[in-house]
C-alpha cells in the first residue's frame, strides 16, 4: 500500500475516534461501541469492492497489550486511597475475583457438556469469557457518579489481574491446586512489592528530571516493567497499577517522600500523557478488532448460541454478587461488566493443544458486541434515572 494512504488511514482513525468521543456524550453511546462498528462495516465495505488488506499476525496482541497497560495506568492514576474508600475497594476486589471464578466456572461445565471439551481446554477457555475488560468499562464508567465509577475502575482493573493470573496459572504445570496457588500468592506478594518499588522511584524522578523530555520515558518505562515481569513470571498487572496508586497518593507515603511544589503540576502533566496515549492505541485497537471479524462467523446458529451460553453464564451471578456481596445497586451496574480486550488478548494466548475445536470463530466477537450493547443501555438508563444534582457532580472525562 502506498506511503500516503497509510498515513491517510492512520489520521483518519485518530480523528474518527476522537469524533466518536465528542458524538458518544451527547447519544450515551460509549465510543468504543462505535469504533467496533466501524471496523466491521470497514472489512464489509472493504469485502465488497474485493479488496484484502491482511494484518501482521502479532499485531493486535501487541497493540492490546500496550493498551491494557495504558488502561490499568490511566484508572489507578485516578484513584484516591483513603480510610473512606477501605470498604468499597474491598467489596469491588471481593466483587470481581468471585466473578471470575463462578462465571469461569459455570462456562466451564457448559463447554465441558455442549463441546465435550477435556475440564483443562474448557477451564483454559472460559477464563478469558469471564473477565471484565477494563478498557471498555473504564472509559464508559466516566458517566456515573464518582463512588460507582471508582468501583468499576477497581472492579474491572481486578478482574483484569485476576483473569490473567489464573489464566496464565492454567497454563503452567503444577503438581496440584495447592501448589498452584502456592506460587500464585507468591507471584502477587512479590509483583506487589516491585511495583512498590518502581512506583516509588517514578515518585521520585517526576520531582528531579528537569529535562524537556521526561513523562514518555517514564511510560515505555513501565512498559519495560510489564514486560520483564511477563518474561519473568510475575503479575504484571499488579506492578502497572501499583505504580499509578503510588503516584497518585503520594499524601500516603509519609514525611520522608513528601511531594515538591510543583509534584501536583508534573503529575498532571503525566496523567494527560497517559490518557493522550491510551485513546490512541485503544481507538487503533477496536477499529482492527472490528476489521479482522469476518463477517460471515457471526451469522451462524451455532455462534449466537455461544454467545447466548456465556452472556447468561455473565449477567445471572454478577446480578447476584452486586445484590449480596458488592451491596450496590444493580442498576446500572449490571451492564458494566464488558468484554474486550482482555478477552482476545487472552484468547490469542491459548496454545493449539488446549484450543477446543468445535468453539465458534464468531462467537468471541458476539459476546463484545453484545456487552458493549448492553453497556450503553447502563449508560442510557443511568442518564435517565440520576437525580439532578449527581448529574452535576463533576467525573472524569471520558477519554473513548
Amino acid at each position: 500500500m502506498d506511503q500516503a494512504w497509510v498515513l491517510v488511514a492512520i489520521s483518519a482513525v485518530v480523528l474518527v475516534a476522537y469524533l466518536f468521543d465528542f458524538v458518544g456524550r451527547f447519544i450515551k453511546v460509549p465510543a468504543v461501541v462505535l469504533l467496533l462498528f466501524s471496523g466491521l462495516a470497514l472489512r464489509a465495505g472493504t469485502d465488497g469492492l474485493g479488496w484484502q488488506m491482511a494484518l501482521p499476525g502479532d499485531l493486535l496482541p501487541v497493540l492490546g497489550t500496550f493498551g491494557l497497560i495504558l488502561i490499568v495506568l490511566e484508572g489507578a492514576l485516578d484513584l484516591r486511597l483513603t480510610r473512606e474508600a477501605a470498604p468499597l475497594i474491598a467489596r469491588s476486589a471481593v466483587c470481581a475475583t468471585l466473578g471470575v471464578l463462578i462465571t469461569g466456572g459455570i462456562i466451564t461445565f457448559g463447554l465441558i457438556n455442549w463441546l465435550d471439551a477435556s475440564l483443562h481446554a474448557a477451564l483454559v477457555s472460559a477464563v478469558p469469557l469471564a473477565v471484565i475488560s477494563s478498557a471498555v468499562a473504564i472509559p464508559a464508567a466516566a458517566a456515573l457518579s464518582p463512588r460507582l465509577r471508582e468501583f468499576v475502575v477497581y472492579e474491572s482493573s481486578i478482574s483484569d489481574i485476576v483473569g490473567v493470573v489464573l489464566f496464565y496459572g492454567l497454563l503452567s504445570e503444577f503438581a496440584g491446586v495447592g501448589q498452584m496457588l502456592t506460587r500464585l500468592t507468591g507471584e502477587i506478594t512479590l509483583s506487589a512489592l516491585v511495583g512498590l518499588g518502581v512506583g516509588l522511584a517514578v515518585f521520585w524522578l517526576i520531582q528531579r528530571i528537569e529535562h524537556h523530555v521526561r513523562m514518555l520515558p517514564m511510560i515505555f518505562g513501565i512498559t519495560l516493567l510489564y514486560g520483564l515481569g511477563k518474561i519473568t513470571h510475575l503479575a504484571p498487572l499488579v506492578m502497572v497499577l501499583l505504580v499509578g496508586l503510588v503516584l497518585n497518593n503520594s499524601q500516603l507515603l509519609g514525611r520522608r517522600f513528601a511531594a515538591g511544589p510543583s509534584y501536583e503540576q508534573d503529575l498532571d502533566s503525566f496523567k494527560h500523557l497517559t490518557a493522550e496515549f491510551t485513546f490512541a492505541v485503544r481507538s487503533f485497537f477496536f477499529v482492527l478488532l472490528g476489521y479482522s471479524t469476518q463477517i460471515v462467523d457471526l451469522l451462524t446458529i451455532e455462534a449466537w448460541s455461544m454467545a447466548a451460553l456465556v452472556l447468561a453464564c455473565s449477567l445471572i451471578p454478577r446480578w447476584a454478587l452486586l445484590r449480596f456481596v458488592a451491596r450496590e445497586s444493580t442498576e446500572p451496574l449490571l451492564w458494566f461488566a464488558p468484554r474486550g480486550l482482555i478477552t482476545v488478548l487472552l484468547f490469542l494466548g491459548i496454545p493449539a493443544q488446549l484450543a477446543i475445536p468445535g468453539f465458534p470463530r464468531g462467537s468471541l466477537m458476539l459476546v463484545i458486541l453484545v456487552c458493549a450493547l448492553l453497556l450503553t443501555l447502563g449508560v442510557m438508563r443511568n442518564a435517565r434515572i440520576r437525580p439532578p444534582l449527581e448529574s452535576a457532580t463533576p467525573v472524569v472525562s471520558e477519554n473513548l
